[in-house]
């Protein structure tokens, strides 16, 4: 992973929460908050990725606390914050990255439309509700030392439609509109809470070789005939490069984001350089979506 480009000392004394961080996105954002400063508490749902992701950075000189547990139930969110405190007498930072799809499913409701609502429900349970929550949960907080930063952690689906293909083969709906309700409750949120001198922004990655692009990636070319005898990594390599317009054609810079890129972003908001940036949602996605 690239190292972080900014001063080590930006986030000096600085605690935050990352949800969901014991891979992927979320471990490439509590590396980078350690790289520039800043004291961790790493969440994830199993012991041995937290603790991964805390080694990772305490091999770095970082400051970092695991923090296990299932960051959906409103007793681990409510249990983190006291931890943060417990540990570093402080909290300064929530990064919300909480989402994707359910560790648990559970049995259709009965009926006709008992499959899809119970699809939709799983879907809010596991992207937006626990980030309303956790919100909830830091801010306590963040108001009576008036100050804070929230970043949510949405997506290219939360400000633009998928294609057809993607949507009929990798996405269901709705995942988008949990993500794009991501994005209104970062601008609802700004509005409500800048009077505390709490900052609620977002980021929305693009296309991140994460274990959810590499399950769309192996799906893709073990289902598609097109794609079928393909490198699941070449694959989506392709992807990035624009290489199948039917399913993704909005790629001017035709290379992939990584981990470190969204890092950088939560960085950046977080810190005084976007001091007087709130309610924002950055796109981290190589050109894909303008807004």
């Amino acid at each position: 992973m690239a190292a972080n480009t900014y001063p080590s000392d930006l986030l000096a004394g600085q605690v935050a929460i990352v949800t969901a961080a014991g891979r992927g996105i979320g471990q490439g954002i509590a590396l980078a908050l350690a790289r520039a400063g800043g004291s961790v508490l790493v969440n994830s749902w199993g012991q041995e990725t937290t603790a991964a992701t805390v080694a990772a950075i305490q091999a770095e000189g970082g400051q970092a606390h695991a923090f296990p547990g299932d960051i959906t139930a409103p007793d681990v969110m409510l249990a983190a914050v006291e931890a943060a405190m417990a540990r570093f007498g402080r909290l300064d930072i929530l990064v919300n990255n909480v989402g994707a799809a359910p560790k648990t499913s559970a049995a259709p409701e009965a009926g006709p439309l008992g499959p899809v609502a119970s699809l939709w429900d799983a879907l809010y349970g596991q992207n937006l509700r626990p980030v309303v929550l956790m919100t909830e949960a830091v801010l306590p907080v963040f108001k009576k030392q008036g100050s804070g930063k929230i970043v949510n952690i949405t997506s290219i689906a939360g400000r633009n439609s998928l294609s057809k293909a993607m949507l009929e083969s990798f996405v269901h709906p709705s995942y988008n509109a949990m993500k794009a309700a991501l994005v209104s409750f970062t601008q609802t949120m700004a509005e409500l809470l800048g009077p505390h001198n709490i900052n609620v922004n977002a980021v929305a990655p693009g296309i991140v070789w994460t274990d959810a692009w590499r399950q769309n990636a192996e799906r893709a070319v073990a289902m598609l005939p097109q794609f079928k005898g393909m490198d699941a990594r070449e694959w989506f390599t392709g992807i990035a490069r624009g290489d199948y317009p039917e399913i993704f054609d909005r790629t001017p810079l035709k290379r992939e984001q990584t981990v470190a890129d969204i890092g950088n972003a939560v960085v950046f908001l977080v810190s005084d350089n976007a001091l007087n940036m709130t309610g924002q949602t950055l796109m981290v996605d190589g050109g894909m979506v303008k807004i």
